[in-house]
């Protein structure tokens, strides 16, 4: 059992107290919040209607939770990223590895993806503008001038279908305007930030818009690169092994470069029908984060038995005694970039026929060509990696919606997927006392996916709705590659004569003469379902309960492949969750609380494990448990009076593994990756109004994630932290100059995980330290 479990008595306490607020919920007028409120008439109430089930709702009518930034907010709290959306959202933790922050990595309520390679299963479907993103890559070059964000906690199986067992996000982008206009939106930050991005709408007639809208981002980067520093000239086996070159210290480092552009044509090709049609082009040449070994993981690591160096050597001894605790500071061998270029075409056609029903086809194309290359945390190559891997992916999918005797509301669908990613990496293990060789591994992965589905909500009354959903998703996957020892050292099947005497020579188990070769595929299929109830007591009050099941598709484990075991199918992972929740919104709008308890059963949990291959450590994909989460989460809003809007709202979970089947028992009854035990974000908004003119709005927000771990083997503790933001804006209808502070209390905290098999100190990436700046909006 981990250390830092939280007690399951602690845990109860907490979901006791939680129900108790929802019974008070459930029970209370809450007049006295009322009486604070200035009158408003129902029929003036701004309703929050969502997307998020595939038709136009109010969020209220929802049986579960779907949280929602819009465009308004998303400026406000500086979400130009996935990680500021995550930290605006309890339960929802954003992680990174080598690709760094063009490869996001999403966690809703503990239930995430641990796997960095472009062919995994991710567990949170993230959708843009309806299409299926098969790839996180693709996320990062289309996230800008967005109108909304959707984030639905809790399987999505139904509607969604394959990898959608976290839930699912929604990025809306902006509609074109039927008025020529548009906006201006610069940002200007310490560390040489600046991010600019803007649209213009043209209406072409009264029946053609189009809006063209592009985003432009630079900055120098936190880091300081200080080179090779003592590792320079270090050689594991001088007069064998190439002595370590001399790269020069760069300054700073860690620095973005990148642009997209989005151009949107919506046509109403009659009064029934409306075609849209997007084109998003994306490049992303940012430095990538360098992981930092501290003076204090050196010294530990050095006396580990993972240690494949000699500490002794002088050069080493010169390099420990050089380092510090400043996470910013970081030597490398490589100057890691990225390399990528996107694209994606959809096309959208909503047609409402004359019987009341409406017809939706969605058709989407991704392409996603990426190139990068990262160090390991030594200035010399111990073990540097070298990725390449192209992304391809067509999406097609239709749905019928309707309703029948005004109290039976239908949907009907289909959906079809084909992509393929052509993968290869190199990790090349040269300047150490394990391997040395350069192992390279090249594969094509081929996926065809289809998908059915019908779900249907009944009223027999006003104030209770049935709703039931099923889908049947089946995947076809192929799996072909080889893997080659590159062995620059001839080395292969005897130790080296510079290997230490005593020491046992660890080999690679391919002989350069004869590489690895693999040809596997796998057929699954699947069936989930979701019911649910919503019972409205008052006009105010949701009460829901909800069953669901979900899975995250089968597939195979694309890091490298040593052996014909390692590239043998992974079995898709399942689970059925259980949610119970109120929601409850004064009539004035001005109050609104909500609060939930979930549990979630998992089957065959996909994870990478640490496994021995060929007598050293290595990560591995596997189902390797099953496993459990409880968790409860609570929010509320209130506007006590006019100008004052204040939000607050908390996660807590509880995970287990169970039934661990690998070789380390210890991992069983570890944490989940990425369920932090607590989280929870506040935020204050007051705006005054200074005259007819201009308005005063200033925001102070704060965000805590929980103590949680990123492996299943629960060695590598992230300490819970809090973020906290202020901004202060001068609004006026057209324009707004607005001051910010990022990260506040400049917290050092923990964004990623890098690991790295045993060979060097396993580190974490850091997130961005205190930043600050100016921001000007122009609406025109």
């Amino acid at each position: 059992m981990a250390n830092h479990k939280i007690p399951s008595e602690i845990f109860m306490k907490k979901t006791i107290a939680l129900a108790v607020s929802g019974a008070f919920i459930a029970t209370s007028s809450l007049t006295s919040v009322s009486a604070f409120a200035q009158s408003e008439t129902a029929e003036n109430l701004e309703v929050i209607t969502v997307t998020a089930r595939k038709k136009t709702e109010s969020i209220q009518d929802i049986p579960g939770v779907v949280n929602v930034l819009n465009r308004k907010q998303l400026r406000a709290n500086g979400t130009g990223d996935a990680e500021s959306l995550a930290l605006n959202t309890p339960g929802v933790v954003y992680s990174e590895t080598y690709a760094g922050a063009s490869s996001p990595r999403i966690t809703i309520r503990g239930v995430g993806d641990d796997d960095f390679n472009p062919n995994g299963s991710a567990s949170a479907a993230i959708h843009v503008n309806g299409i299926y993103q098969g790839t996180n890559g693709l996320l990062n070059g289309q996230y800008f001038d967005i109108d909304r964000v959707e984030v639905l906690k809790g399987p999505q199986g139904t509607l969604y279908g394959r990898n959608a067992t976290a839930g699912a996000v929604n990025i809306i982008s902006k509609r074109p305007g039927v008025d020529f206009g548009g906006y201006l939106d610069l940002d200007i930050g310490n560390f040489g930030s600046y991010r600019g991005e803007g649209a213009v709408d043209i209406p072409i007639s009264d029946v053609l818009l189009v809006r063209i809208a592009g985003m432009y981002e630079t900055s120098d980067g936190f880091y300081e690169h200080l080179g090779t520093g003592p590792g320079t000239d270090f050689s594991y086996a001088p007069g064998t092994i190439d002595a370590q070159e001399n790269v020069a210290a760069q300054g700073s480092w860690g620095g973005a470069d990148k642009q997209s552009a989005r151009i949107t044509v919506e046509w109403e090709a009659s009064d029934e029908t409306i075609v849209t049609t997007r084109l998003t082009f994306g490049q992303d040449k940012s430095e990538l984060a360098i992981p930092d070994v501290t003076s204090d993981n050196w010294a530990e690591y050095s006396l580990s038995d993972a240690f494949f160096l000699n500490p002794q050597d002088p050069a080493l001894i010169e390099f420990a005694n050089a380092l510090d605790n400043d996470p910013f500071t970081v030597y490398s061998n490589v100057l890691p970039e990225l390399d990528s270029e996107q694209v994606g075409l959809n096309i959208q056609v909503d047609h409402n026929f004359a019987s009341g029903t409406t017809g939706t086809v969605i058709l989407g194309y991704e392409t996603l060509d990426r190139n990068y290359e990262t160090a390991d945390n030594l200035p010399f190559s111990v073990a540097d990696y070298l990725f390449r891997n192209e992304f391809t992916q067509f999406t097609v999918e239709t749905r019928l919606a309707g309703t029948y005797d005004n109290n039976i509301g239908w949907l009907v669908g289909a959906f079809a997927l084909q992509d393929e990613i052509d993968f290869g990496t190199n990790l090349r293990f040269l300047n150490s006392g394990l391997w040395q060789t350069d192992v390279q591994t090249d594969y094509i992965q081929e996926r065809e996916s289809l998908g059915v589905f019908a779900s249907s909500d009944w009223s027999p009354v006003d104030w209770f709705t049935l709703e039931a959903g099923i889908r049947y998703s089946s995947d076809d996957v192929t799996f072909k590659g080889r893997t080659q020892n590159l062995d620059p050292y001839g080395v292969y099947g005897t130790a080296p004569t510079f290997f230490p005497a005593g020491d046992v020579y660890i080999g690679v188990p391919i002989d350069p003469n004869s590489p690895l070769l693999f040809d596997q595929s796998l057929d699954d299929s699947k069936v989930t379902w979701k019911l649910s109830s919503i019972f409205s007591p008052t006009k105010e009050l949701r009460l829901y309960a909800t069953v669901s099941t979900g899975y995250k598709a089968g597939g195979f484990d694309g890091s490298t492949i040593l052996t014909p075991e390692e590239a043998l199918p992974i079995d898709s992972e399942t689970l059925v969750a259980y949610e119970v929740g109120s929601k409850y919104r004064t009539k004035d709008g001005l109050f609104s609380a909500e609060g939930n308890l979930f549990y979630y059963d998992f089957e065959d949990y996909q994870s990478t494990a640490k496994l021995i291959v060929a007598g050293a450590s290595t990560n591995v994909r596997a189902n390797v448990s099953d496993a459990t989460i409880k968790g409860a989460e609570i929010a509320f809003t209130l506007t006590p009076f006019e100008g004052l809007d204040l939000r607050a709202a908390g996660s807590f979970i509880s995970s287990e593994i169970n039934n661990f089947q690998g070789e380390d028992a210890a991992i069983e009854g570890n944490d989940l990756p990425f369920s932090p035990d607590v989280s929870w974000n506040v935020a204050a908004i007051y705006a005054v109004v200074l005259n007819e003119q201009f308005t005063l709005r200033t925001q102070l927000d704060a965000s805590s994630t929980g103590e949680h771990f990123q492996t299943i083997d629960n060695n590598d503790l992230v300490e819970s932290y809090v973020v906290t933001n202020a901004r202060m804006a001068l609004e006026t209808e057209d324009w707004e100059v607005a001051l910010w502070v990022r990260n506040l209390a400049d917290k050092d905290y923990n964004v990623g995980y890098f690991p790295t098999t045993g060979l060097t100190p396993d580190t974490l990436l850091k997130g961005s330290p205190r930043t600050f700046g100016v921001n000007f909006l122009m609406n025109f």
